[in-house]
């Protein structure tokens, strides 16, 4: 049995896409929102009989290769490795179809896990502090936290004396080039080493906290002040940080159990809400949030709860990232920590239960916004200049808001407050911009849907589930109407009545779950399928029209010097005669 077949007999469809997704049962199948592209009303399925999928909306499908494909964003190769790991089938090294360099790259971040673990384990100063922080040896352990020394090329060392190359190393971020050199040096030097994880707890990369056993910069001379607290794997090909989340890995079962995703600042903060037992948490500074960690965590719930304190609520990156949420219709709650106390992680390390208390008091977004704004002019008469900030402060909050019953509701509460006339606030909204100049909308992360797939998919799976049609398939249809060498052969075997391979009753069993959910009445078959031959066959002729217009053009620019040759003239009329005969048969069908 092949790898991939081994695979597939061990994982189910439903439960693989639900490590991803919220499904839920419909008839014999599940349904969901589709993960790729915004939508209210589920047109994403999934059938457990038939272990494949199906986006009725942006027209795309197939099994579980190819969803963890187009979910993580990665090639075939790299799908193999995950479902591998999960199914715990393993994969032979020195198959080249595995040993692709993003996996070179995987296997080299893993060893680097281990060697800074290693180095952890004899630095009694950077475990010590780790303790005193309020961290078990179990929860060490179990996010991988490590250490790496002052030297200036310790992992290198150990990498390249394990048999990776020094091109490789750099590649995963992991060590420097030296400027006009052909030496390097590693990038972490006496730091405490968090993994960053995809989705399938697969290390991606690094993060590295300064530390030393005097508590101050790694060692080399210069400036402390200089030496920068965080160091990050830079971008990569398996680290993209515009993706990556810290902890969500670990966080995601919970956060679709309790339909709730609770993000606070730091590393250590997240970690020590896990070990509290608070697993919905993830850890993503307001700066770094886009629009694609947005999409991730929108596969998991639409509730996000912010955790910081009550100035950083009114900085200018934390409210960027706060308009992206109610941009994208996240349900978005504000956990203020006390002025005093501004560490999630000092907080549960002295008084668990009062996070839990801050948690639970946690406000809607514009109730924040409102009292945060109010309480600044806390005044019986408000004047000019009082109203103009308030208004500057909470009209674009209002403006991020999708949902235009509840827009409505806080500019009614804000004319009140200001006393001013709402028409005067909604022509103020008008000329705000929501977003910053130059940056992308989340609708312009949608998928687009393929009308010519659609129609040959369902013409060709409306042939299979009623195969009393094929004559008719095989009288009205041919081959060369559809748009790639796989379908013509398909159709070649469908009208052959030959589904044999194993690709072959994949793609029918695939185009059968397909038309199943069009709900096509069976009186209607033969229509729906003339309807599908008719518009591929304008497509066709489209497609032909275009191509020998071009070849017109392409004689009649050529060199006019001296006469026209005959042959020239004679492919000239025939190609206009071609044209129109098409034209007329396109004016038919129209």
């Amino acid at each position: 049995m092949s790898p991939i077949d081994e695979i597939k007999s061990r994982l189910d469809v439903v439960e693989v896409i639900e490590g991803y997704i919220k499904l839920k049962k419909a008839g014999k199948d599940y349904k969901a929102p589709c993960p790729f592209h915004k939508e209210k009303n589920p047109s994403f399925f999934v059938s457990p009989s038939k272990q494949i999928w199906h986006c009725f909306s942006c027209n795309i499908g197939g099994d579980i290769f190819s969803f963890v494909q187009k979910i993580e964003g990665v090639e075939f190769p790299e799908s193999l490795r995950i479902l591998a790991k999960k199914a715990g089938v393993v994969l032979k090294k020195e198959d080249p179809q595995i040993r692709s360099q993003r996996n070179i790259l995987f296997e080299i971040c893993e060893e680097a896990v281990e060697y800074f673990q290693k180095q952890l384990e004899v630095n009694k100063s950077a475990l010590e502090y780790l303790n005193n922080r309020g961290l078990k040896s179990d929860t060490i352990k179990e996010f991988k936290i490590g250490y790496t020394n002052d030297l200036w090329d310790g992992l290198l060392k150990h990498l390249t004396e394990i048999g990776y190359k020094a091109q490789d190393i750099e590649k995963a971020g992991l060590i420097v080039k030296k400027e006009n050199e052909n030496k390097y040096f590693d990038r972490f030097r006496s730091r405490i080493m968090f993994p960053l994880c995809d989705l399938n707890g697969q290390v991606v990369g690094f993060t590295g906290r300064i530390f030393s056993a005097q508590g101050g910069p790694a060692s080399g001379g210069g400036d402390p002040k200089e030496v920068a607290k965080y160091v990050n794997t830079p971008e990569t090909i398996i680290y993209n940080k515009s993706y990556i989340i810290y902890g969500l890995d670990k966080a995601k079962t919970e956060i679709r159990k309790q339909n709730q995703c609770i993000a606070v600042e730091g590393q250590m903060d997240l970690i020590m809400c896990h070990q509290a037992g608070y697993k919905n948490v993830i850890a993503i500074s307001g700066t770094a949030l886009t629009i694609n960690h947005l999409q991730v965590l929108k596969r998991y719930t639409e509730n996000l709860v912010f955790s910081f304190d009550a100035d950083t609520g009114g900085e200018g990156a934390t409210k960027r990232a706060i308009g992206l949420a109610q941009q994208y219709e996240f349900n978005v709650k504000i956990a203020i920590l006390p002025e005093t106390e501004k560490d999630p992680a000092e907080i549960i390390k002295q008084n668990p239960e009062k996070w839990k208390q801050i948690l639970e008091n946690s406000k809607p977004i514009m109730d924040f916004y409102f009292e945060n704004a109010l309480n600044k002019h806390k005044k019986e008469n408000l004047s000019v200049d009082d109203k103009r900030e308030i208004a500057k402060e909470l009209l674009l909050p209002i403006k991020n808001i999708v949902n235009v019953v509840e827009q409505a509701h806080w500019l009614q509460i804000l004319a009140a407050k200001l006393k001013v006339e709402e028409k005067t606030l909604i022509e103020a909204l008008r000329r705000i911009k929501s977003r910053e100049e130059g940056e992308e909308s989340p609708s312009e992360h949608f998928a687009e849907r393929s009308r010519i797939k659609e129609l040959e998919e369902i013409l060709l799976g409306l042939a299979l589930k009623y195969p009393e049609h094929l004559e008719y398939l095989n009288k009205n249809f041919y081959d060369s109407l559809l748009n790639t060498e796989e379908l013509k052969k398909f159709v070649k075997n469908i009208k052959a009545n030959k589904i044999e391979s194993k690709e072959d009753k994949f793609l029918a069993d695939y185009l059968i779950f397909k038309v199943e959910h069009l709900n096509i009445e069976e009186t209607e078959v033969l229509k729906e399928m003339d309807f599908c031959i008719q518009e591929l066959k304008k497509n066709h002729l489209k497609e032909e029209l275009v191509s020998i217009s071009l070849e017109i053009r392409e004689l009649e620019n050529q060199p006019k010097a001296g006469p026209p040759r005959a042959e020239n003239k004679e492919e000239l009329q025939k190609l206009n005669e071609k044209f129109c005969k098409l034209a007329e048969e396109l004016s038919e069908l129209n």
